[in-house]
């Protein structure tokens, strides 16, 4: 990875360009690079863009900022203590030291963000892609609500084989762009992918309990704790046209606000001015 991307922030980067995150952490860092410059911090840190858990490979830790990423088990990194601050997406299930702050995990690099639109023109009502391991829950109260024999087009829900192995990313993205409600069950780790595309993309997001943080504390994504409540709360939500693009209108304006590149470099820089200011005091 080039560091010449960056201006005027020194950069580590150990993410091959294939990962998923690229494009996220990438833009997040490039606007972070703006807000720091123009505050006179940008000179102040090395950060470090790793998916490592263990030491970083250099001694100047006092001035390290990591952005951790992949990290699907959500635990701690070894060196969380030692450096100036870690930025991760996957909020560890254990109590934290307080250099940890959580940042939302983004969209994929892979599936583009296409125009939006109303919820009265979108042809798909229910829509999921995705590997059935870990989510046997989900597909049980799927088969039984919506089997599969009578499914039409507005029941788009695709049981995928293996990893990866169900629609590319620029079908993935326009069969959302065409989606009323987005359904986002958990698989290997709390947090996914898809949450974010979908929220990018105006749907109505149906979600797995997430664990809470800044960016998800009062958000418009409904959360549930046993998909055999889809039925129901699908039914509802389908029948209400002038909530569905409420809600579409709330959930677009929330990924802006909290989970965008924008507003992610945004808490990055507050949070990083909010420390330095405390240690000169």
């Amino acid at each position: 990875m080039p560091i010449s991307m960056f201006e005027h922030l020194n950069v580590i980067w150990e993410m091959p360009e294939n990962w998923c995150e690229w494009d996220h952490v990438q833009g997040s860092l490039t606007r972070l690079e703006h807000y720091l410059a123009n505050l006179g911090f940008a000179d102040r840190f090395i950060f470090v863009v790793t998916a490592k858990a263990d030491n970083l490979a250099f001694a100047n830790t006092e001035r390290a900022v990591v952005y951790q990423v992949s990290d699907e088990a959500h635990e701690i990194p070894d060196y969380a203590a030692e450096v100036f601050m870690v930025f991760k997406n996957y909020r560890p299930f254990d109590p934290s030291p307080d250099s940890i702050r959580i940042v939302p995990l983004g969209c994929n690099k892979d599936v583009p963000a296409l125009p939006l639109q109303a919820m009265k023109d979108r042809s798909i009502n229910l829509f999921f892609s995705g590997w059935n391991q870990y989510r046997d829950d989900f597909y049980d109260a799927v088969d039984t609500f919506y089997p599969e024999v009578s499914r039409g087009p507005e029941i788009d829900i695709l049981r995928a084989e293996d990893f990866r192995s169900g629609h590319t990313p620029e079908i993935y993205a326009h069969k959302l762009a065409q989606t009323k409600l987005a359904l986002c069950p958990r698989g290997v780790s709390h947090e996914t992918f898809r949450i974010y595309e979908a929220m990018r993309a105006g749907c109505v997001v149906i979600a797995a309990r997430q664990l809470p943080v800044w960016y998800n504390e009062g958000w418009p994504v409904i959360e549930v704790d046993d998909w055999s409540e889809l039925k129901d709360l699908s039914d509802e939500l389908l029948g209400d046209d002038n909530r569905l693009q409420a809600l579409s209108e709330e959930t677009r304006a929330w990924w802006e606000e909290k989970c965008s590149e924008e507003a992610v470099a945004h808490y990055m820089a507050r949070e990083l001015s909010l420390k330095l200011m405390k240690q000169n005091i």
